[in-house]
């Protein structure tokens, strides 16, 4: 399924430059600075993650859409279980939490409780400041609007954070594995396209968006998709894969994802997406980037490509080899030739530390006290003009408003759908 294009394709729509009228996304909600997004203590996290499910069941019930500004402000405030693995937790082993626990448990259906325990490894939000530096550096790149991926949408919050011009012209699909998740995000968020499905199941067509944006999960289980993934790389180099095949010719990838993309001594992820994209540039975050918003101590990196057009040649700095950092230890640190080339991407000090976060030793970039987002703002001002490329004119006519085909239906078959107001079309091959 993975690199399907099985959509059901209404009349052509008119033509603004990205190939479809713009649905200006106005019911969308904006997110601001008085959203204090990931403020609070745990125990005030969980209870706002409450008062949003229990407004979303209010809004569903009452068979509401969309949901007002009031409502949406609530629901913003869902920061998924990523930051409280505790309300999970088996008997004893936080004592203190087990009235949030029976909470929980009564709160949602078991399906609910099974799917939000299984978020907890990789539900982490990502930071409001990393995620408006990383549409600073698309914007100067050259994006300006179009149709954007993000895979792994979560609540939502590249979408709620895009600049408004930049929004106001875009076309908005989100891929969420959580249900629960999806459908606040489908109340915060009414004018985009929200898939309830993991990333590896999901029919989307290829050579198709402008921009794929996310803060991919991180993880060293593999998803099955026999076409994407017959080499079994983990879920965050997966989604480079995946989403090469969904960008089209021209098109920006921008990811934050975890260090060993760049870092692992075996180049295999690397070199198979180097075969249609180049490196732009990459930025590496602090161990304390998320810390706030998703209490999680991680080192990350922001990497953005651009996929090549049929038969353009190779381009863009180097960045399939990971190299020590220094010559004769033991156990050097090996570290992506990109950053041996441009230190200054590299925000903070690398160093290795004994017994990390999670009680084994791990290598990371440690905060060296300087201002993320100002260091941000000036990582941008080093990217490269022009790089991203709108879609010719040969593209743009190729391009045709599209309605998910829903699940089960096959290639070929045809199917009636409300949005089609009755007729019939048979979905797109795949």
């Amino acid at each position: 399924m993975g690199a399907g294009a099985g959509e059901i394709p209404p009349a052509p729509a008119g033509n603004d430059g990205i190939g479809v009228e713009p649905p200006g996304n106005a019911n969308n909600y904006r997110i601001t600075d008085a959203d204090k997004l990931g403020d609070g203590s745990f125990r005030r996290r969980f209870a706002q993650n409450v008062a949003a499910i229990k407004l979303l069941r209010q809004i569903e019930g009452d068979g509401r859409r969309p949901a007002t500004p009031e409502e949406k402000a609530v629901l913003v405030k869902y920061v998924g279980w990523g930051g409280l693995p505790q309300v999970f937790a088996e008997a004893g082993e936080a004592p203190h939490w087990q009235a949030e626990q029976e909470e929980l448990n009564s709160l949602l259906t078991p399906d609910e409780y099974r799917s939000a325990r299984a978020t907890v490894l990789n539900a982490h939000y990502t930071s409001p400041t990393v995620i408006r530096a990383m549409y600073a550096a698309v914007s100067r790149l050259g994006f300006k609007h179009g149709r954007v991926l993000e895979p792994a949408c979560g609540l939502g919050h590249f979408f709620g954070l895009m600049p408004d011009e930049m929004r106001a012209r875009s076309q908005l699909t989100g891929v969420e594995i959580d249900p629960l998740t999806a459908r606040l995000a489908r109340a915060l968020y009414p004018d985009a396209e929200i898939r309830a499905q993991p990333f590896e199941e999901v029919t989307l067509a290829t050579n198709r968006f402008d921009l794929a944006i996310s803060n991919v999960p991180f993880g060293d289980y593999a998803p099955f998709d026999a076409k994407l993934n017959p080499r079994k790389f983990p879920i965050h180099d997966y989604f480079f894969v995946a989403a090469a095949g969904r960008v089209r010719p021209g098109g920006l990838i921008a990811f934050v994802t975890s260090r060993g993309t760049l870092d692992k001594q075996y180049p295999h992820l690397r070199e198979a997406v180097a075969q249609t994209c180049d490196l732009v540039a990459a930025v590496r975050l602090p161990h304390t980037a998320f810390k706030k918003i998703a209490n999680t101590e991680v080192t990350t990196d922001i990497v953005i490509l651009r996929k090549r057009a049929p038969g353009e040649k190779p381009d863009g700095p180097a960045w399939r080899e990971s190299r020590p950092m220094s010559g004769g230890e033991e156990n050097p640190i090996f570290l992506n030739e990109y950053y041996h080339e441009h230190p200054a991407m590299l925000l903070g000090r690398m160093e290795r530390v004994e017994h990390g976060m999670y009680g084994r030793d791990e290598v990371r970039l440690a905060d060296d006290g300087r201002d993320l987002s100002m260091m941000l703002e000036m990582a941008v001002t080093t990217l490269p003009t022009g790089v991203y490329q709108p879609p010719t004119e040969a593209q743009t006519a190729g391009f045709r408003q599209t309605i998910p085909a829903p699940p089960g239906v096959k290639p070929n078959a045809y199917v009636l759908t409300e949005e089609q107001g009755g007729g019939i079309r048979p979905p797109r091959g795949r």
